[in-house]
C-alpha cells in the first residue's frame, strides 16, 4: 500500500515580524502555515483548527476524496463526466482504501507497471495510466484548496507521470465509414435503429464529441428549421464548449426515423435512450467491419480497444471538412474549439493557401 508518512506534531513559533506560524515536518523536511495573526490567543485557535483538520483527514481514504471531488467538482462542472468515472474504475481497487498520506512515488510507479504490463486490468499504454493518474492528482489537489478545506493544503506533492502521448492522428477513410454503417446494421436487433447506428450517424456528421451526444434530447433536435443544439440549457459553460450544427441532408432522414422510433414519446427524451457507455459497442461494430480483429469476449468483460473510438469518429469528420476545403475558422466553429486548436490539427489538410506562395519560389522573376 505504500509507505506511510511520518509527521511530526505542530506547535506555534513567532516570526521575527510578531506574525505566529504553525510549524511541523513530514519525513523530516520542515512545513510552515502562517496563522495571519499576531495575537496568541487567535494563533492557539489557529493551531487547533489545524490540528483537528490533521486528525480528520487521517481518517478519509482517497476514495472519500475522490467522491468529494466528483460531487463538489465532477458533476457540477466537468463535461466529460464519463472519462472520470472510467479513470476511478480502475483506480479504485489501488488506491481507494488508502490514506492520501500513504500516497508517494514508489505507489505511482508500481501502478504503472502493473497496468502497462496488463497485471491489473487490461494491457494499456503509459499514456492511458497517466490520464487515469492525472484525475486522482487533481481530485487531491481540489480537495487541498485552502478555500474548501477538506484537506491540508500540505497534502499536495508533485510526482512524476508519464508524459502525454503524441495527437492520434486515426480518420476514417470513406470505405471504411461505409464499412462502419454495414456492421452497425448487421448487428442491429430488430428493425430499429440501434443505439450505437444513432451514435454513429451523429458523430460523423455532426463531429459533435461523445458527451455531448450521449447528453442530447429530442427537444434541442429542431428537424423544422434543421438545426442540433447540442448545449444543455442551464449547463456550466467550459473551455469544452458544444456547438449548435445544422442537420446535414444525410443525417435528416436518420433523425426523422430515429423520432418515429423514439422509446421515450416526451420531448425531453434522450436521442441514444440512456446515456450508457457507449465504447464498447463501437468496438464491436470495429471488429465486425473488419477494421480490426475478431475476438471472443466474455460477456461480464469489454473488448479490446480496435483503435477506432468516439474520438476517433469526431476527429475523422474534421478531417473529412479540411480536406474537403471548408474554412478553418468555421470547422472551429463546428467542434466548438478555437482556432489556435483547429490550426494545429488540421491547417496540414489546408495547403491550397500556400501553393501559390510555393509556386513563387520557381516561378519569381530573376
Amino acid at each position: 500500500m505504500g509507505r506511510i508518512m511520518t509527521i511530526s506534531p505542530p506547535y506555534l513559533r513567532k516570526s521575527p515580524s510578531g506574525v505566529w506560524y504553525i510549524h511541523w515536518t513530514e519525513d523530516r523536511v520542515g512545513k510552515r502555515k502562517s496563522t495571519r495573526t499576531h495575537d496568541l490567543s487567535a494563533a492557539k485557535r489557529a493551531l487547533a483548527a489545524h490540528i483537528l483538520s490533521e486528525e480528520n483527514v487521517g481518517a478519509r481514504t482517497l476514495a472519500d476524496v475522490w467522491n468529494h471531488y466528483r460531487r463538489e467538482h465532477v458533476e457540477p462542472k466537468v463535461a466529460g463526466k464519463y472519462n472520470a468515472d472510467l479513470a476511478w474504475k480502475q483506480l479504485a481497487s489501488t488506491f481507494g482504501r488508502m490514506s492520501p498520506h500513504a500516497l508517494s512515488q514508489e505507489v505511482i510507479n508500481r501502478y504503472l507497471e502493473r497496468r502497462a504490463t496488463g497485471r491489473l486490468g487490461h494491457k494499456v499504454k503509459p499514456t492511458t495510466v497517466g490520464r487515469e493518474l492525472s484525475f486522482l492528482l487533481a481530485a487531491i489537489n481540489f480537495c487541498a484548496d485552502e478555500r474548501r478545506g477538506y484537506l491540508p493544503k500540505s497534502i499536495r506533492r508533485k510526482f512524476d507521470l508519464p508524459p502525454p502521448g503524441a495527437p492520434r492522428e486515426r480518420w476514417l477513410q470513406p470505405d471504411e465509414i461505409d464499412a462502419l454503417f454495414r456492421a452497425a446494421k448487421r448487428l442491429r436487433r430488430g428493425h430499429r435503429l440501434s443505439r450505437v447506428e444513432r451514435f454513429l450517424w451523429l458523430a460523423l456528421e455532426t463531429a459533435a464529441r461523445q458527451q455531448a451526444i450521449l447528453d442530447l434530447t429530442w427537444d434541442r433536435v429542431d428537424l423544422e428549421t434543421g438545426v442540433i443544439v447540442f448545449d444543455v440549457p442551464g449547463r456550466r459553460l467550459t473551455k469544452k464548449r458544444r456547438a449548435v450544427v445544422p442537420v446535414s441532408n444525410a443525417l435528416r432522414p436518420v433523425l426523422e426515423r430515429a423520432y418515429e422510433e423514439r422509446l421515450d414519446k416526451e420531448s425531453d427524451g434522450l436521442v441514444l435512450d440512456n446515456k450508457g457507455a457507449i465504447w464498447p459497442q463501437i468496438q464491436y461494430v470495429a471488429m465486425e467491419a473488419g477494421l480490426a480483429p475478431k475476438r471472443k469476449v466474455r460477456t461480464s468483460q469489454k473488448p479490446k480497444a480496435t483503435g477506432i473510438s468516439p474520438h476517433v469518429l469526431r476527429h475523422t469528420a474534421a478531417s473529412i471538412m479540411a480536406r474537403r476545403g471548408v474554412p478553418l475558422w468555421i470547422i472551429a466553429k463546428i467542434l466548438g474549439n478555437t482556432l489556435a486548436v483547429v490550426e494545429r490539427y488540421y491547417a496540414k489538410f489546408r495547403v491550397d493557401d500556400l501553393r501559390d506562395a510555393i509556386n513563387k519560389i520557381s516561378d519569381a522573376d530573376d
